[in-house]
């Protein structure tokens, strides 16, 4: 069984926002808050059979913003990408092993933040065994995608984050 999970915490924000001026009981009124609402989580294997899923969501999420659809396909494309990185496995002769016994207690995170004017989505996991370089074809394709992705270690997580503009007038 895989360890996939999705969780839209705000699941009735999006049509509130589109004009609905009913609100769940006990929920505040919407405000000019420069909070992050958090649209979607999604937890699964660190495995390359799940990109699917993780490219699916991205482009749902982008979908419901109202984004373009060049812009929806190229952050499918950034999100596989990131998700990528975390997979990427070791160099050397060991490199199967180390990879194959990692992947099996490793999950991936994927969430989608909704700032005023930005999309954030983040994806973290296990660091990998190769960090991001800057001269790799996958990270200088999230630059073309995306503009400049942020990379951070924390207690053994790494999180890449991607940040995509929202056309004004828009969710």
């Amino acid at each position: 069984m895989s360890g996939i999970s999705l969780d839209q915490t705000d699941t009735g924000a999006l049509g509130r926002e589109r004009g609905s001026a009913e609100r769940p009981r006990g929920e505040p009124a919407a405000s000019a808050s420069t909070e992050p609402r958090r649209l979607a989580t999604m937890t699964f294997n660190a495995d390359k059979d799940y990109l699917a899923l993780a490219r699916m969501t991205a482009m749902h999420v982008a979908g419901l913003l109202g984004l373009p659809i060049g812009r929806v396909t190229d952050l499918r494309l950034a999100v596989d990408e990131a998700c990528s990185i975390f997979l990427a496995g070791p160099l050397g002769p060991d490199a199967p092993l180390l990879a194959s016994s990692r992947a099996a207690n490793s999950t991936l995170t994927l969430r989608f933040d909704r700032l005023p004017e930005h999309l954030r989505i983040s994806v973290s996991g296990p660091v990998p065994l190769r960090r991001p370089d800057e001269d790799d074809l996958g990270w200088t394709m999230l630059c073309a995608l995306v503009g400049s992705p942020g990379w951070e270690v924390r207690k053994g997580v790494g999180t890449l984050t991607l940040t995509e503009p929202i056309p004004t007038g828009r969710a």
